[in-house]
């Protein structure tokens, strides 16, 4: 199969057939009365010019031979050669087609020239090329795969899933169009579950639409209270200048706010909007059964190709992926739950998870046991095992399906995507032009999934506008040695976090459950990737302490059973604000704590507050934000399931194109929603540009 290879290993024999090759047509020449002699001069010469690599001498004598003898298939057949050794395709494709037309018969040349068509999006020519090729090699599986390749190329996907449908019926047991088959509809998939996508975001943006306005009031009323809650502050604290610029920033956000409500209320479009909903919501159910559709259809064919060569590795990687991609999927369906979904059903559907993935696990094997020293196979066996062990760890119990797909045919047949591509062997040894080569029948490495990570959007790839350097420390504390642990939730917090904001196109670096010297150096070593970024963010999940107007973030090595111990067992917000300014010129500074959740040191009962309070100075070049979760002297409640009050709602609303202004607006109404306003997370902000950080 893989006659491209052969070229270098096979000079030697090549000039041997051109000796051999040219010696025959010396007969040939003399039996038509041509000048056998002046052939013989000018191949001599040729072969050895190719002899001392100098091909474009080589090509000159040889193409003069060839034209001597106009029926002669062995001189185009090498000048072409020769024309590939120094990368001059068009001479070697007009070489070649000389040698097909004088009744050249290698099935490598017929294949090399098509795809040099198809490279250029000649289509018809390269189905001339590949039909002539058939003519002369009817029973050839390779050709008939490269023509249906061809059809798929210029979208003409009917008749190339006739064609392999055809060789199914030619040859009921042809394993590999029925694996063909299979990864058509694999990648057709692919492309309509996108489209889905799509139209969720679409939908969803509709449906947002028509509900503008009340969402915008219901925002103004957030900055009403919060305006009444800096002006009370403000009467007590007349020369706080934080509580100022706080409250001259809200007064501005309310302001904006009631000048987009009376735009709205000037031209309220929402029947407009909610019938684009409608339909796109109409359209999204149609996509999503024909997605549906087409899975049934990948499996279907698969099952067929395994049950007639269950030795082949392309159809066990396969169906291996198809059921880690399955799961993947599914997965995404827990990590969109809610608090009170996940209570309900979360448990019972993570058990389904890991049951598909473990249907995976046997053909990823079988896989790994045909080809040893494949390296997709290797590493996704490898993350199958490690998300199979983290099921184990959490005591999820595993649900393994029954065959879900039935063997009979599906009820429908839609529109399908190419093949992997099939390649003929030379006959020759030669090495035939390569034109948009692919690999040969295999699907794409599945999804990347971690059993515990909530599920990035349903997006393309993160949007990065103005600021594309973006560098993040995540810190996760929960088993404290010396006071109430906190059962792993902050590590899963940070874990989370780290794994969005990586999505999010930033460089993280993930710290859990670390002492204070393990977490004083990870700051140092942030800090100094910082003076290259664009953004800078910190997020902290686990214990953290108010003391004398300073937040401190508690390690878990940290023993407190004296307020003044604080400073030196803890680590102080303010001075990470500071190195982060002194570091980074960075157009913003983001910190985010979700760390106020109750005195964790039952002896230290004096002078500390539970929760963090918003001093200090934010002060210094672009813009900071600090984000707390929860108010001074409040609890951060821990809530229910995976993570945190706080997170949870972060992780819902932190997502690919979102503004981080309207992201920690979202998050605080979530959580005072959920928590029945027991739970008020405050944020602070410093600007210094009239900037927005759109992740």
């Amino acid at each position: 199969m893989e006659f491209m290879s052969k070229m270098n290993e096979k000079i030697g024999a090549i000039l041997v057939l051109l000796f051999i090759g040219w010696l025959g047509c010396i007969v040939s020449a003399k039996a038509q009365k041509n000048d056998p002699k002046k052939y013989k001069d000018l191949m001599d010469r040729g072969v050895a010019a190719f002899q001392k690599k100098d091909y474009p001498s080589a090509i000159r004598l040889m193409t003069e031979a060839g034209e001597i003898i106009p029926t002669d298939t062995i001189a185009p057949l090498y000048t072409g050669i020769a024309a590939q050794q120094i990368n001059d395709q068009a001479g070697a494709i007009e070489q070649f087609e000389k040698y097909m037309a004088r009744g050249g018969r290698d099935a490598a040349v017929y294949y090399s020239v098509s795809a040099y068509y198809r490279g250029n999006k000649e289509f018809e020519q390269a189905l001339s090329v590949l039909d002539r090729a058939i003519a002369i090699h009817p029973t050839s599986i390779d050709l008939a795969n490269e023509r249906i390749n061809i059809l798929l190329a210029a979208d003409r996907m009917d008749e190339a899933i006739s064609g392999l449908k055809r060789a199914v019926e030619r040859n009921p047991n042809d394993a590999r169009s029925l694996l063909n088959l299979s990864i058509i509809y694999t990648n057709i998939s692919a492309k309509t579950d996108e489209e889905v996508s799509r139209l969720e975001i679409e939908t969803k943006k509709e449906s947002d639409l028509g509900k503008q306005l009340a969402d915008t009031k219901k925002t103004l009323d957030v900055y009403l209270t919060e305006q009444m809650r800096l002006t009370a502050r403000l009467k007590k604290e007349p020369k706080n200048g934080e509580v100022k610029q706080q409250l001259t920033s809200v007064m501005q956000r309310i302001a904006d706010q009631k000048t987009a409500i009376a735009q709205l209320e000037a031209n309220d479009q929402s029947a407009l909007h909610a019938s684009a909903a409608r339909e796109y919501g109409q359209r999204l159910a149609e996509v999503r059964q024909k997605y549906a559709i087409e899975k049934k259809w990948e499996k279907y064919y698969l099952d067929r190709s395994l049950a007639l060569d269950p030795t082949s590795y392309d159809a066990n990687y396969n169906m291996g992926v198809l059921y880690f991609n399955r799961a993947v999927k599914l997965k995404k369906v827990v990590d969109g739950m809610n608090m009170t979904e996940y209570a309900k059903e979360g448990k019972r559907v993570e058990g389904q998870v890991c049951g598909i993935f473990r249907k995976a696990l046997p053909y990823f094997e079988r896989a790994k046991q045909i080809k040893s020293t494949e390296a997709d196979v290797i590493d996704n066996l490898a993350n199958l095992t490690n998300v199979l062990k983290q099921f184990q760890e959490k005591n999820v119990v595993c649900v393994v399906p029954a065959d879900d797909e039935p063997s009979s045919m599906p009820a429908a047949n839609p529109v399908v995507q190419r093949p992997a591509e099939s390649k003929p062997t030379s006959t020759v040894g030669t090495k035939p032009v390569q034109t948009n080569q692919t690999a040969t029948a295999a699907v794409s490495r599945p999804a990347e999934s971690k059993p515990t990570v909530p599920a990035e959007p349903p997006v393309s790839p993160p949007v990065v506008m103005a600021f594309p350097r973006r560098f993040a420390l995540v810190v996760g504390n929960s088993a404290y040695q010396n006071g109430s642990s906190l059962e792993g939730m902050p590590v899963n917090d940070a874990t989370d976090m780290a794994d969005r904001l990586r999505a999010l196109g930033f460089l993280v670096t993930l710290v859990t459950n670390s002492s204070k010297s393990v977490l004083e150096t990870s700051i140092g070593d942030f800090n100094q990737q910082l003076k290259n970024a664009d953004v800078a963010l910190f997020f902290y999940a686990g214990h953290g302490i108010e003391f004398d107007n300073h937040n401190y973030l508690i390690p878990v090595d940290a023993k407190l059973t004296d307020p003044e111990d604080v400073d030196l067992q803890g680590v102080d917000v303010q001075k990470l604000i500071d190195r982060m300014r002194r570091n980074t010129r960075a157009a913003f500074n983001v910190i985010i704590m979700d760390a106020c959740r109750d005195n964790p040191f039952k002896t230290f009962n004096r002078g500390g507050s539970r929760g963090f309070k918003p001093v200090g100075d934010l002060s210094g070049e672009g813009n900071m934000y600090l984000a707390l979760a929860t108010g001074w002297g409040n609890v951060a409640e821990n809530g229910s399931g995976r993570n945190g009050v706080y997170t949870r709602s972060l992780l819902n609303h932190l997502r690919s194109g979102e503004v981080l202004d309207d992201v920690l607006l979202r998050t605080q109404i979530e959580v005072k929603r959920q928590t029945k306003n027991r739970q008020n997370p405050q944020v602070v902000t410093e600007m210094a540009q009239e900037i927005k950080l759109k992740f």
